[in-house]
Parts: structure tokens; sequence; C-alpha cells
């Protein structure tokens, strides 16, 4: 789930892995991550050391996917991107609410 995160956001910030409860099972003392796998043909756990994390998946894309939409259909989806992106904050203090979710457009509006 980490790394899915970190696929998404990017690198998580040196002073939440220091906050972290389980630090220790998944970063190192130079806040690398330890990528833990199955091997796909000894089916055994490697564990990859990832330094440097970028942002690798885009959110509008993986929910746009291959569709044409019209528009009313795409503005949804920004909203819904939109959305997500407050919710995938890395940071909790800056993490949309639940207050806040239930009253953002995605929530609200209607498509007519």
């Amino acid at each position: 789930m980490l790394k899915l995160m970190m696929d998404l956001k990017g690198k998580m910030p040196t002073r939440m892995i220091r906050k972290g409860l389980f630090k220790e099972k998944h970063f190192d003392a130079q806040n690398s991550f330890h990528y833990a796998q199955i091997d796909k043909v000894t089916e055994r756990e490697k564990v990859t050391v990832l330094s440097a994390i970028n942002p690798s998946w885009d959110l509008l894309s993986i929910l746009r996917g291959s569709q044409q939409l019209d528009e009313k259909q795409s503005k949804k989806v920004s909203q819904l991107r939109d959305l997500l992106d407050r919710c995938f904050i890395l940071d909790p203090a800056k993490r949309l609410s639940v207050n806040q979710a239930l009253v953002h457009p995605f929530v609200v509006e209607t498509i007519e």
C-alpha cells in the first residue's frame, strides 16, 4: 500500500517517516523505502531498496481510461480526481476531513 501511495504522490516526507510507528519495517536509516515483493520466477521474497520515488501515475488518465467522455462526464471525472487527490494527501494535517469531503462538488453536484 505504501508503494502504491508513493507511485501516486511521490516519496513520503522525512518528517512523516520519522514519526511512523512501523518505520523500521519499511524504511532504513537514510529513509529509503524497502519494497518487498514475491519474485515471479523463484517465488521467494525479494526486497528492493528505493531511495528516490517520483510520482509515476496520473490519476486523471487512470480514471478516464480510454473512454471518450462528454463535457458533463469529463467535469465529474475531474471533480472525482480532485476529491481523491485531496483524500490522498500524505500529510494528515493537510488531508481532507470527512465533513469537507461531504461538501465537495463531486458529492454535492449531480449529473443531469
